[in-house]
């Protein structure tokens, strides 16, 4: 599923959702990282790159290369061992 078809706003009041990140479930950073790009997007409409990163840095309090590299380091998927559970 693509990023931008999904609502953010509208998956984290779903009580489901909430029971689950309650329970431990979500992961808060992947959460938080998925919103920040979901903003970025949406300021990109409206702002130029580089002053929609330094939003999103005051927003979310990180320095501008954290935000960066959120939207833009590619990322490994983590797998999850059954062996830690």
């Amino acid at each position: 599923m693509n990023q931008h078809e999904l609502n953010i706003d509208k998956l984290t009041t779903d009580s489901k959702f909430q029971e689950y990140l309650s329970l431990g479930l979500i992961d808060n950073i992947a959460l938080r990282n998925l919103k920040i790009k979901s903003d970025y997007s949406n300021l990109r409409k409206t702002h130029p790159m580089f002053e929609s990163i330094h939003i999103l840095s005051l927003k979310y309090f990180l320095s501008f290369d954290s935000i960066n590299s959120i939207l833009f380091r590619p990322r490994r998927k983590k797998l999850l061992s059954l062996n830690s559970i």
